[in-house]
């Protein structure tokens, strides 16, 4: 009874441990158009910070603007 008690309590520590390190891995956002955005990298600077970063995904006539910054994904 104690060693399944043990495992159960393991693996309800590391399920809270990944549930905690996934908030906090950072966040990416999709802000539209490339055409109609222009630069993705410098959008996302502006609205994120210098430790963001944006890149055009599908090519700049037909892609989309994707964000990458560090932190939860609160009010995007």
């Amino acid at each position: 009874v104690v060693k399944s008690t043990s495992s159960l309590v393991v693996a309800i520590i590391f399920l809270m441990m990944f549930s905690l390190v996934d908030e906090n891995m950072g966040c990416e956002v999709d802000y539209g158009s490339c055409k109609e955005i222009g630069n993705c990298e410098v959008m996302c600077m502006v609205k994120f910070g210098s430790a963001a970063t944006g890149f055009c995904a599908g090519g700049y006539e037909t892609g989309r603007c994707l964000c990458d910054f560090p932190g939860p994904c609160i009010g995007r």
